[in-house]
């Protein structure tokens, strides 16, 4: 390959960056960088099964193939993480001795990448480490407005991510992830994403790509309570609401000897294992045909969505191979945030939803009742309103929040809770029996 000096500095930024003395180096550094981000995806190969030994202890916020990440020791900042020391010290060292050191007791990456693999990664750490600290302040301290480079941004990165940072599922909002892990975004910046199509900007140098986190900074963020509600319906039934390919084969972890076994695309459902009323075996789905013995996810309502995105990936759910990571996030937060002590909402034994009829009539007479009809018929492709209410209040309650998966129907979350159950309580008094005439008007 022809070789060439690619300029990478500003005069303001100097020593920040490394010289790129060739392109062929220039092209290993950025591929070291993914790899240092996350081999086994950058080369299509998966990571060994169990916990790096390094990590003596699983811990709740980290997988297993996450351990064998070069960042998860050493850090987006490239100065260490979980109390491990960073590659800082490194810097400058040759890339022969660097590799040896890959392939030591300590980091075993001698059998898992090929011997070009560990020398582009041993090249990234070697000649593609960055100052993050420094390029961040002196980003901030520019007297340039973000909004001056936002140009740049529309024409090289929205075709993907969209005008706002919001368009691709499978990432968070980069106006979210800019502003909390700033030296992560900075780091896929210069590098790109591994097994990605996402162009390396590197070769621009420090200070373009700095501007660009400036400009990522003021996009906007997450709106939480589209997150929850969207979570809702993927509880309902994730493949309806992110039109995903119905699952061939059971979930492994759905027990072979309930009642719903055979019914594949069940098995998948979250409510299937934990419940309307999120309780599983402890709460109303303890018994009856839905009954499965799973525990219920009450018990993980407010811990951090973090935390329950890495259960949701673990070996016993597995749905980082069928959600994107979007979808696993705002499963999280409705998880984490969107539940509600459906005990304090509706009797157990009784099934009867604690409210006034009378205050929840003329709301559903309004609200719901344009597309239900004023006696819950007139939708001919499901159950009379009053017969579901009855017969399972808890899942009505949760779609009343969240809405259906994959359907116009308004979620109502953000009304008083009270409210709703006095709507509920009203269709528990709505005829069970589809009538010809009764939802003409």
């Amino acid at each position: 390959m022809k070789r060439f000096v690619l300029a990478v500095l500003t005069a303001s930024l100097g020593g920040m960056v490394p010289l790129l003395a060739s392109a062929d180096d220039a092209a290993s550094i950025v591929r070291g960088g993914r790899l240092y981000d996350h081999w086994s995806r950058e080369l299509k190969e998966r990571p060994p099964a169990g916990l790096h030994p390094i990590f003596t202890a699983r811990r709740n916020d980290m997988l297993a193939a996450d351990s064998w990440r070069c960042k998860e020791c050493h850090g987006w900042d490239y100065r260490g993480n979980h109390g491990i020391a960073g590659i800082r010290g490194r810097q400058d060292d040759t890339p022969a001795a660097i590799v040896a050191v890959l392939k030591d007791a300590t980091h075993r990456y001698g059998e898992l990448m090929g011997e070009q693999d560990l020398h582009d990664l041993a090249n990234f750490v070697s000649h593609g480490q960055v100052d993050m600290q420094s390029v961040i302040a002196a980003a901030r301290r520019s007297p340039a407005p973000a909004a001056a480079h936002e140009k740049y941004f529309v024409t090289i990165c929205g075709g993907c991510h969209g005008p706002d940072g919001r368009k691709l599922r499978e990432i968070a909002p980069l106006g979210e992830t800019a502003r909390q892990r700033p030296h992560e975004v900075l780091h896929v910046i210069f590098n790109g994403h591994p097994d990605r199509n996402m162009p390396a900007l590197r070769a621009l140098g420090a200070e373009f790509s700095a501007r660009r986190l400036t400009c990522l900074q003021t996009l906007p963020g997450e709106n939480l309570s589209a997150s929850i509600v969207h979570g809702g319906r993927l509880y309902d039934d994730w493949q309806a609401e992110a039109g995903a390919r119905r699952q061939s084969l059971p979930h492994p972890a759905y027990p072979a000897s309930a009642h719903f076994a055979g019914d594949v695309a069940l098995t998948w459902r979250c409510k299937e294992c934990h419940g309307w009323d999120y309780r599983g075996k402890d709460g109303a789905y303890g018994g009856g045909r839905h009954a499965t013995g799973t525990k219920g996810i009450r018990g993980v309502a407010g811990a951090a969505p973090a935390r329950i995105a890495a259960i949701l990936r673990d070996a016993t759910h597995r749905f980082d191979a069928v959600l994107k990571e979007r979808d696993l996030h705002d499963l999280a937060n409705f998880v984490s945030l969107g539940q509600v002590d459906m005990d304090a909402a509706i009797d157990r034994a009784s099934g009867r939803a604690r409210g006034d009829a009378g205050r929840g009539a003329p709301y559903f007479g309004t609200i719901c009742a344009a597309c239900h009809g004023s006696q819950g018929q007139r939708i001919i492709t499901t159950q009379p309103l009053g017969r579901v209410a009855r017969a399972n209040p808890w899942e009505s309650l949760h779609k009343m929040m969240n809405g259906h998966p994959d359907e116009k129907m308004p979620a109502l979350r953000e009304l008083d809770l009270q409210l709703l159950i006095d709507v509920l309580t009203h269709l528990q008094g709505l005829p069970e029996s589809r009538s010809l005439d009764a939802d003409r008007r």
